[in-house]
């Protein structure tokens, strides 16, 4: 190989280690209970995670294609549909035909036509759901993860337990 390539590969390298890691800062400044965790070979690049008492638990990966894969189980309902309906607006997920919070237990879906993101969030019967959102571009994940925490902890000043350093 030329010498100019294998120098203009190595510059792109470089440039995308410095997006990976500026997108799990992104992902740990907007929801801090998550850390690095161990990335098994069949999986993304990054592996964040976290398990927290009263806020359930779950995992976010960030892929090669600068896209998040967001994982989380045992989130309060309330949470989830404060955050969702702040970020998507009001009605706009399939199946629900007001507020979140009235539209009671169940499995709301949005595909999003111009980036290939696909959301799924329940709400579940015992008053904690889970969402998983695949393909999300690196700022609508950190926009939603945000919205997490802050519907988590209204008075939330980045002091959410676990806090990213």
């Amino acid at each position: 190989m030329r010498p100019a390539v294998t120098d203009a590969i190595e510059e792109w390298e470089r440039a995308w280690k410095d997006t990976e890691e500026a997108a799990t800062a992104a992902m740990r400044a907007a929801f801090p209970p998550l850390d690095h965790n161990p990335t098994p070979a069949y999986c993304c690049d990054v592996m964040l995670a976290y398990d927290q008492p009263g806020l359930g638990s779950g995992q976010v990966c960030i892929d090669n294609e600068g896209r998040s894969t967001i994982e989380f189980e045992g989130i309060p309902n309330d949470v989830i549909a404060q955050a969702i309906d702040e970020v998507f607006g009001i009605a706009w997920l399939d199946n629900a035909d007001g507020p979140l919070d009235q539209c009671g237990p169940g499995t709301y879906y949005y595909d999003e036509e111009t980036t290939g993101a696909e959301f799924e969030i329940t709400l579940g019967e015992q008053d904690a759901g889970k969402l998983h959102m695949s393909y999300v571009r690196i700022p609508d994940a950190a926009t939603i993860l945000d919205a997490l925490t802050r519907a988590a902890d209204p008075t939330d000043e980045g002091e959410l337990a676990g806090a990213a350093t």
